[in-house]
């Protein structure tokens, strides 16, 4: 059967396909997240094992950012030729590898090619599982199911957190290895999951015939179509400023905690479990936005939020009365930090918008191409912030460093209005 034939009527995935995709996708994002975001809880005891410096270190994270951009084109354009199903079983594969692997480097040139192997699969993840989940829900659940999926980022997130509590000591510097070794054990057990449970796209399956007809002419190349290249490069800078803010946060904040704080490295996740619970909850909230008002106004709510709460936390953080240069952890100073950091992770919750947005932008014979390039290469720019940070940190001070992040978040929210408004658009397997 053709692509046009398929196109009269909207093809409905069965309850129990909607389910385990959601159920696989989420779980791959849960420990494709945990996976990820390990590091930032390491970056000082990898740099006192391998006796390099904090700008040594924070070079693996601009290599991880700009392999998760490669990835999630490069694997887009996979998932629209062999199938989502397919594309995501890979991804975890990969991500467990070589999230195992970085427990046993020996120097800094096997730690970045490992992260590399972990960015890759990052990137490449997302693009499947959004389209999955896209192509299965109904226009009037599409944002909530994908907000529901990502909240498998902070989920995961937050066991980072809980894994570097439990399995970081201060007093043994190698003790991180044991945290990636870990960490990699879910993976496999999701990729079991998604062998046995996870269905392929009815939508992607419809269009299969029309891909193999027309596979000369959809290519990685063909999202800058002239029908397509205005909504690629705006959603892809869209995505940039809201990484680079993103991975300024993520990156730096338990180091910040760390240094103007005086906590412990152990400590440090304390404060990332808050973040983590309150951006749990900004996914689902705007989900729902999203179908009520629209894409671009929850966008941007969510983006001048982030603009506003960034100043907050920095300047409360900075403000903490310290007791001989550090945060006695008493009960109202966890409270105090915790409530500020689920704000600061309640406003990333605009994360949930991308998969629903950018997989109604773009046909489905280049959608997760389209998405992945739009979403995942957007952090490659955020390299920018990565690399700079030791240079800024001196010149500045950490605190505006992290400041820094709102002036992205404040571009970001007005440059959505440039892109159309998609709520409601039904998906059939030509458009």
């Amino acid at each position: 059967m053709n692509q046009l034939s398929y196109a009269t009527g909207v093809i409905e995935a069965p309850t129990s396909r909607k389910a385990h995709a959601l159920i696989g996708s989420w779980a791959s994002w849960l420990f494709d997240a945990m996976d990820a975001g390990i590091f930032s809880f390491v970056l000082l005891a990898v740099s006192h094992t391998f006796h390099t410096s904090l700008s040594g270190v924070t070079t693996v994270v601009a290599w991880f950012l700009f392999a998760t951009g490669v990835g999630g084109y490069v694997f887009g354009n996979i998932s629209d030729r062999i199938g989502r199903k397919r594309t995501l079983w890979i991804s975890v594969l990969i991500y467990g590898i070589g999230t195992l692997l970085c427990g046993f480097v020996q120097n800094m040139f096997e730690l970045n090619i490992f992260r590399i192997i972990v960015g890759v699969a990052v990137g490449g993840l997302w693009s499947a599982a959004a389209a999955l989940i896209s192509e299965v829900s109904s226009p009037t659940s599409r944002a909530k199911a994908l907000a529901l999926m990502q909240t498998g980022w902070s989920g995961g997130q937050l066991l980072a957190a809980i894994f570097a509590w439990t399995l970081l000591n201060p007093h043994d510097p190698e003790s991180w290895r044991r945290l990636f070794i870990y960490a990699s054990i879910p993976a496999w057990l999701t990729a079991l999951y998604i062998l046995i449970f996870v269905k392929e796209s009815p939508i992607w399956l419809a269009n299969r015939e029309y891909i193999a007809q027309h596979s000369k002419g959809q290519n990685m190349f063909s999202i800058f179509n002239r029908a397509y290249v205005k909504t690629t490069l705006l959603a892809l800078l869209i995505s940039m400023l809201g990484m680079i803010g993103y991975w300024i946060i993520l990156t730096f904040v338990p180091s910040y905690l760390t240094k103007i704080l005086g906590i412990n490295m152990n400590q440090a996740p304390v404060f990332s479990v808050w973040t983590a619970v309150g951006a749990i909850i900004g996914y689902l909230v705007y989900g729902y936005l999203a179908e009520w008002i629209g894409r671009r106004i929850s966008f941007s709510i969510f983006f001048f939020g982030m603009t506003v709460i960034i100043p907050i936390f920095t300047y409360v953080a900075s403000h903490m009365p310290l007791t001989h240069g550090h945060l006695i952890l008493t009960g109202a100073h966890v409270v105090t930090m915790g409530i500020i950091s689920a704000l600061l992770g309640f406003f990333t919750g605009y994360f949930s918008g991308f998969g629903a947005w950018y997989g109604e932008l773009f046909p489905t014979s280049i959608r997760a191409t389209a998405s992945g390039f739009c979403f995942n290469v957007g952090r490659i720019g955020s390299i920018l912030g990565i690399v700079s940070a030791p240079s800024l940190i001196a010149s500045i001070g950490f605190s505006m460093f992290i400041v820094l992040a709102s002036i992205c978040y404040f571009a970001a929210g007005i440059l959505v209005f440039t892109i159309r408004e998609t709520k409601g658009q039904v998906l059939t397997a030509d458009n």
